[in-house]
């Protein structure tokens, strides 16, 4: 009786944010509801109201199906609990349920009651329900409030709405403050529009790092990383988002030494944590440079700092160990990771098949199949390029078939690459030649240009003659498709048919161009 005694006293605190930790476990919520029940207390509308908070937005014990559960069997709610139960709604569109019963009810919305609904309203389809809500805004008088404004431009922005969102800034120019000029810059920036976004910046009156960090990212995206940079090195504060920001630029650049270099820099003498973000980038950027060392270096600071390691930065972490041909530290990684999702499953299968480990990558693939997630498109280039570096012909066109039968995926151009590959490379080019001519799409000339190297080695001459002068008329001006050809003649001994298609490319002015593959090795 004493422990529900303080739970009650504690509910009725004047600070609802100190009533909000009357309970700090589940049970505690029921044992105190069905106390509040047996007292009569429950039908009191203060006492109900703060049960209600806790239940939806404590901390430590929210239970939001047991808080509509409350809500829906209260005689009578007031105000506060309608604006309770929407903003603990606030991340679906219930709290536009419970906003129309609130009005039915003839209770008037506030200010606490808009924020909420305007932020559920980014999980429609549209922008039409944000606008509705923007006119019952102005209809009950609160286009004022700087809350409910700012609110209204993150709204607008997030369906890059940018015009509304700037007309609703400058309509409240009055009242804004540093998080709407940062929710607009932010809003501009993601939207791609970094010029408009860097004008505002240099207009707004007092920057936070947000802001700063909004812009740094914008320029990166945009691939704008000198500028980003200067930005970077401009910031009078910096936090762990500012660095993850420019690290995760140069990292996404292909600037991967630029990335590491500052990644190094960010952690030197403990100078800063770094966040997920920046740790996936700094790995990301490892399995570019297929830098082992530095990639192994990385991971012993994840393991020496105690930083968990979520299913994202496993997966990276894997990722990164196959592409630097470490494929036991990669098993080690994907076993040791608590969860793991379809990217998890892909990227070991791709690491094993990269490493010419195509038995174990179809092994993986039938445990996926019992205890992982469906496999989707990219899973099966993975597997088709290790069946095609293995030699495994019959597994290979037993995965294509069950890709498209039984997963229902439809094949991309990079699956017709790796069958046309798989074929090749065993010496089966009429067939390859079969394979491409069925295909429901057009040829890529990556396509063809696989089938004339099976040709060339193993040794269809003809075949591949025929084949070399058609790509020839559909890339006449790529160098590469002479070269082919030329080293068709060549291995035939057809030295003066090399020689004439080496005058064709200096008569025709066609520049040599580095060879590409469509399937990624």
């Amino acid at each position: 009786m004493r422990v529900a005694a303080r739970i009650i006293e504690q509910l009725h605190h004047l600070s609802l944010s100190q009533a909000l930790t009357a309970l700090n476990a589940p049970s505690h919520l029921h044992q105190t509801h069905a106390h509040l029940i047996v007292s009569g207390l429950a039908s009191h509308p203060f006492t109900a109201a703060r049960l209600l908070a806790c239940a939806a937005l404590s901390p430590s014990i929210s239970d939001l199906p047991y808080a509509k559960t409350i809500f829906l069997h209260t005689h009578d709610p007031t105000p506060f609990m309608f604006n309770t139960i929407i903003m603990a709604s606030s991340k679906t569109l219930d709290s536009i349920t419970f906003y129309v019963c609130m009005l039915h009810a003839d209770h008037f919305p506030d200010n606490f009651t808009f924020p909420s609904l305007i932020k559920s309203s980014s999980a429609s389809p549209t922008s039409l329900l944000g606008t509705q809500l923007h006119g019952h805004v102005v209809k009950f008088g609160l286009e004022r409030d700087v809350f409910v404004v700012n609110n209204m431009i993150a709204m607008y922005s997030s369906f890059r709405e940018l015009g509304t969102a700037r007309k609703v800034f400058d309509e409240s120019f009055s009242l804004v403050d540093v998080v709407s000029w940062t929710t607009l810059i932010t809003g501009l920036a993601n939207s791609g529009q970094i010029d408009d976004a860097r004008k505002m910046f240099d207009l707004m009156p007092l920057k936070n790092t947000v802001s700063w960090n909004a812009m740094i990212s914008g320029y990166a995206r945009s691939g704008r990383i000198s500028e980003a940079r200067n930005l970077f090195d401009e910031m009078p504060e910096r936090d762990a988002a500012s660095w993850s920001a420019m690290v995760s630029g140069y990292s996404q650049g292909g600037m991967c030494n630029e990335a590491l270099e500052l990644f190094k820099e960010m952690v030197s003498g403990d100078k800063m944590i770094p966040n997920e973000a920046a740790l996936v980038s700094a790995v990301s950027a490892c399995a570019q440079l297929r830098a082992l060392e530095e990639g192994r270096w990385l991971h012993r600071y994840i393991k020496e700092k105690k930083i968990w390691i979520s299913v994202t930065l496993g997966t990276v972490l894997l990722n990164m160990y196959g592409k630097c041909g470490s494929i036991s530290e990669a098993a080690r990684v994907f076993k040791s990771m608590p969860e793991r999702n379809v990217y998890s499953w892909n990227s070991m299968i791709a690491g094993l098949a990269l490493n010419g480990c195509g038995k174990e990558s179809l092994s993986l693939f039938w445990l996926m199949r019992f205890v992982g997630p469906s496999p989707n498109a990219i899973t099966f280039i993975g597997l088709l390029s290790g069946c095609s570096h293995s030699g495994l012909i019959n597994e290979g066109q037993w995965l294509f078939s069950l890709m498209t039968q039984v997963y229902g995926i439809k094949p991309q151009l990079e699956h017709y690459g790796c069958m046309v590959d798989l074929l090749g490379r065993a010496g089966l080019v009429k067939e390859a030649l079969d394979f491409v001519e069925t295909m429901p799409m057009k040829p890529h000339p990556e396509l063809w240009g696989a089938l004339v190297g099976a040709c060339r080695i193993h040794g269809e001459v003809e075949l591949g003659e025929e084949l070399g002068k058609h790509l020839i008329v559909l890339e006449p001006h790529h160098g590469g498709r002479y070269a082919l050809l030329s080293n068709i003649f060549a291995a035939a001994q057809r030295w003066d048919d090399a020689a004439m298609v080496r005058d064709l490319v200096k008569g025709r002015k066609v520049l040599k161009n580095p060879g590409n593959s469509i399937v990624e090795t």
